[in-house]
């Protein structure tokens, strides 16, 4: 819904010092500093308008995707980050603001996601309310009427003062133009819109008593974090400039009391938010309600459940599961934890697993194949440890590297791995995001080498791209791939050389999250991920129903 085109002008002195130091402005704030000194103080008309908040509908919901803050790996002289203030996203780094602690960055293109401290040169940046950073420039505001901007390369600040309002706590910044702000003002329940190149603003009057927790500005949206007694929203406007629309509002569903106080958006569109809590304070989120639908290509079959399997509560995040020979099973987890699990999914063993080449605390196992003396693991970088049985644990004998890259020259990553015990091959599909990405079949042999690379293909007619599918699980059974896409939640069936032969249609009330595949005896199994908090979904098996 549009905002209320009636506009009233009012008057609002905006001062822009000279460039100066933080006790300079102090100064000038308290009127200490002489008549003479250089201040530039242009007046403006700023636009008086209404904005109002737009309440998310019952079933429109944002729920947890991956909880950031518990893989964070801290190097030996590293702080842990136990008392967020705000947060940024300046990919491939999440920068991280503790107020009167520390100010910091997480980095996400690494094997790992360590944190460093990336200390500021200011009291009164390391104070802010909410900072935002771009290149060396940090933006940020205090709870007073003052926008500030820091150059980190030279430490020099520049001020800008708006007379009527005085508790900025929430500051957003267009990255692709740093000089358009967007600023909550606390006291007077408003945001304010400020071209720092032109200095002209525009304040909106919101509609709608919520509390403002956090702001966030990316590809022309301003995407609004607000809550009404605990229950928190996530409100999304088209903001061009000053002219402000409504796009869409969800509610955040599974975080019963919790209390978050920042948001910021990742380059493939989730939601990143912050608490202020000690530990697990940083999480993905996103509307999931958007991996339902028909998909590109026509059902040619249907998945009928047959039974459920409860497993045991000890395992959590399931991402990988394989049929043994002998009809009992083998799970991995999130966290390099592998299970036997009997012909029922009954817990017999659980193992923990380490490579050599990446710490898997931070949720990177994906699939596995093998037996009771020898598996192998699959990470989501391409990495695979094979492990070997010593006793009453698993050792790493071997590591490989699944080494094909995309078009920019960037190993794959992997959501799901199979295996033709016949043959020794390993059958593997990039997890790629985006219906422009074309999505291949890759063939390995026992030493995890390429023998052949097919483009996936469809000889029919589609809706679309087929790329939009996406490869959370792979499996191979009787000279075909199956891949178990969580977009649309469907199961391909793929001949071996690429081509999309059926699609088969998994209700999502069955198993929204889809993480892995496995064909036994005629019957389907489909496990499901789930989110922290939440009870660990069962072992579902299917027949296949033709359509």
């Amino acid at each position: 819904m549009k905002f209320s085109k009636s506009i009233t002008a009012i008057s609002i002195a905006l001062m822009l010092s000279a460039c100066g130091s933080d006790n300079d402005l102090q100064q000038k704030l308290k009127g200490t500093i002489p008549k003479n000194t250089d201040i530039v103080s242009p007046i403006v008309q700023p636009q008086l308008r209404e904005l109002k908040l737009e309440v998310p509908e019952q079933d429109d919901v944002m729920v947890e995707d991956f909880p950031i803050a518990q893989y964070v790996t801290y190097p030996d002289d590293q702080q842990h980050i136990d008392a967020i203030s705000s947060i940024d996203v300046n990919w491939p780094k999440i920068n991280v603001h503790q107020a009167g602690k520390e100010y910091g960055y997480i980095d996400v293109d690494a094997s790992e996601l360590f944190y460093y401290a990336s200390p500021l040169n200011s009291s009164i940046a390391n104070a802010a309310t909410d900072l935002e950073r771009h290149d060396d420039f940090v933006w940020f505001v205090t709870g007073s009427s003052t926008l500030h901007r820091l150059n980190l390369a030279d430490n020099i600040s520049h001020h800008w003062l708006l007379i009527d309002s005085d508790e900025f706590t929430e500051v957003a910044i267009d990255e692709s133009n740093p000089n358009y702000v967007w600023m909550y003002d606390q006291s007077q329940h408003a945001l304010t819109y400020f071209n720092a190149s032109t200095d002209v603003a525009t304040k909106f009057t919101l509609l709608g008593e919520f509390t403002i927790a956090g702001l966030t500005l990316a590809d022309d949206q301003l995407i609004v974090l607000a809550h009404d007694h605990g229950d928190y929203m996530v409100m999304a406007y088209q903001a061009q400039g000053a002219e402000v629309e409504h796009i869409a509002s969800w509610h955040l569903a599974g975080f019963e009391g919790k209390e978050f106080n920042d948001i910021a958006l990742a380059p493939d569109g989730r939601v990143v938010l912050s608490t202020p809590d000690v530990e697990n304070n940083i999480y993905l989120v996103a509307d999931k309600s958007e991996l339902i639908g028909d998909g590109p290509i026509e059902d040619t079959a249907t998945l009928e459940v047959v039974q459920r399997y409860e497993l045991d509560e000890a395992i959590a995040q399931p991402s990988g599961i394989w049929p043994n020979q002998d009809q009992s099973w083998t799970l991995i987890t999130d966290q390099a934890e592998v299970f036997h699990l009997d012909s029922d999914f009954k817990l017999l063993e659980r193992h923990e697993i380490d490579f050599d080449s990446v710490n898997c605390n931070q949720g990177c196992t994906e699939a596995i194949v093998g037996d009771d003396n020898v598996f192998f693991a699959l990470a989501d970088g391409g990495l695979v440890g094979q492990f070997n049985r010593v006793g009453e644990h698993y050792v790493l004998h071997q590591e490989f590297q699944i080494e094909v890259t995309d078009e920019k020259g960037a190993l794959y990553s992997y959501s799901g791995l199979g295996h033709d015990a016949t043959s020794g091959d390993f059958y593997v599909v990039p997890d790629q995001n985006g219906e422009e990405q074309a999505d291949i079949l890759i063939v390995l042999d026992g030493e995890f080498n390429v023998k052949a690379k097919h483009p996936i293909t469809y000889s029919g007619d589609t809706q679309g791209s087929i790329y939009q599918f996406d490869a959370q699980g792979v499996h191979f059974s009787n000279g075909f791939v199956y891949v178990v896409s969580e977009q649309f939640t469907k199961v391909l069936k793929l001949n071996l050389e690429g081509e999309i032969v059926a699609v088969i249609d998994l209700n999502e009330e069955d198993v929204m999250e889809p993480s892995d595949i496995a064909i036994r005896d005629g019957h389907v199994y489909i496990v499901g991920d789930h989110e922290n908090g939440d009870p660990v979904p069962p072992i579902t098996a299917f027949k296949v129903e033709e359509e």
